[in-house]
């Protein structure tokens, strides 16, 4: 077993930076996309004419958040092959900060389609990466479609056109973006969890969020010009953690593109800690919890 290889460097910018003054998900998401191409070009993976095919074949991603990154920090993107058969191949992609070395993420990315060079090195999954308290299999209501999932509780938080900035050379929304467009949808879910007159704040200085883990599921892309409109609901809560649902869908088809579940916290913005979330807050998230699949 072979050690991660560097293949990007780059930081943490002031406007990647959300309302809890750390690198929201969408540029965790965006700088590990340039980690994942850089790789599988760096180590010979694939062919400059071979990406663009390889990259539609992306069907899963498993991400860890281990350490804020906050503004300034100096970041390493590190790349192994897990693992390759003659049907799929997986890698993993970490954001290491450069001068601490500290882990600050680690993603999973499968593909359905195969390797076809002989004899790849590999690396060992290591322990803060992969699955803790989500599940590797897809969600299960990622069956659904949009009018089901209204009926099974989802919330509609996001709705727009996929616009040329977000996409691709050919067309289609590149992968960190399907990310970008449920982070812009948060604030509404947020919304819905309180009356106005006790809404809950986010960015007061006090009290944010922060995700732990999410698991991303692709049937499909969404394409310039392309209508399509993001819905949440609530699986599980606990003293601390919450547990969300998003899929993302294309309004003219109803099909849903990518699936989603995340674990969050609650974070209070001055000690930089997990808080307990109170029981007023835990009942207004509960009238968004999710009818169960039959």
């Amino acid at each position: 077993m072979q050690a991660l290889t560097p293949v990007f460097y780059g930081s943490v910018n002031r406007w990647e930076c959300d309302e809890n003054d750390h690198l929201n998900v969408r540029f965790y998401a965006q700088k590990m996309h340039q980690t994942l191409v850089a790789g599988l070009l760096d180590l010979g993976l694939v062919t400059p004419t071979e990406l663009p095919a390889t990259l539609r074949q992306l069907t899963a991603q498993h991400m860890r958040y281990l350490a804020e990154a906050r503004i300034a920090a100096p970041l390493t993107g590190m790349f192994g092959l897990l693992q390759t058969t003659a049907t799929d191949f997986t890698v993993l992609t970490e954001l290491h900060n450069t001068q601490t070395g500290q882990v600050q993420a680690a993603f999973t990315h499968h593909f359905r389609t195969p390797l076809f060079q002989a004899d790849l090195a590999t690396v060992s999954l290591p322990g803060h990466a992969g699955s803790r308290g989500l599940s590797a299999e897809p969600s299960a209501y990622a069956s659904l479609a949009l009018a089901e999932a209204r009926a099974h509780g989802f919330s509609t938080i996001g709705r727009g056109v996929i616009q040329p900035d977000e996409c691709s050379a050919t067309g289609e929304l590149l992968a960190h973006m399907y990310m970008g467009r449920v982070s812009d949808s948060m604030p509404n879910l947020w919304a819905k969890f309180a009356e106005p007159e006790t809404a809950m704040t986010r960015g007061d200085g006090e009290e944010g969020g922060a995700v732990l883990e999410y698991r991303m599921h692709y049937d499909g892309q969404l394409s310039v010009g392309e209508r399509f409109e993001v819905v949440s609901g609530v699986r599980q809560l606990g003293e601390k953690t919450q547990h969300f649902a998003h899929q993302v869908y294309s309004v003219d088809s109803g099909h849903c593109v990518v699936a989603a579940e995340a674990i969050a916290i609650a974070m209070d913005l001055k000690a930089r800690r997990a808080m307990a979330t109170s029981p007023a807050r835990r009942a207004a998230m509960a009238r968004f919890m999710l009818k169960p699949i039959d």
